[in-house]
């Protein structure tokens, strides 16, 4: 069974490295529990089934569909719950994990998170200097994918919220 175990939080932006090879992604969702998501990247379409676990993992099953058709793609966009969100994704490496960086557009644009992938959920993190390790957002609803649909970042940042 594929289990993820992963932390999220906000970067300093001004202390990001040179950010290249990014992946432009189109992100929806078909149900919100179990999540039920699908990313479009580039021709690529992948199917996504997560639900998140007491502990803080989740359960994760992917499936992939090569060279989906346009029509495929915008079929699934009229599915979604509410607007698909959009976001360039960077991985960058350090002390032996891979960080993401997404880097949100359209409505959420200005924010930009990291996240990463950890082996067990006592794993001793190492930062890089660009990650803002006070700021873990995890569990904060807010930035989870599935509510930046809904409420998009320029919606509440400037709000009292």
């Amino acid at each position: 069974m594929a289990i993820e175990i992963e932390r999220k939080y906000l970067v300093h932006k001004g202390l990001l490295p040179s950010l290249k090879d990014g992946q432009q992604m189109i992100q929806g969702y078909l149900a919100m529990q179990p999540s039920i998501r699908f990313r479009i990247i580039g021709q690529d379409v992948i199917i996504t089934v997560k639900d998140l676990r007491s502990d803080g993992s989740r359960f994760e099953l992917e499936t992939i569909k090569h060279q989906a058709g346009t029509e495929e793609q915008e079929q699934l966009m009229k599915l979604t719950l509410f607007p698909c969100i959009e976001k360039v994704r960077y991985r960058l490496p350090y002390s032996g994990l891979v960080w993401e960086i997404d880097v949100y557009q359209g409505k959420n644009s200005g924010l930009i998170t990291a996240d990463v992938e950890i082996p067990s959920l006592d794993y001793a993190l190492e930062f890089p200097s660009w990650i803002n390790s006070q700021q873990e957002i995890t569990q904060d609803a807010r930035y989870f994918n599935i509510n930046l649909g809904q409420k998009p970042y320029t919606q509440w940042v400037n709000s009292s919220e």
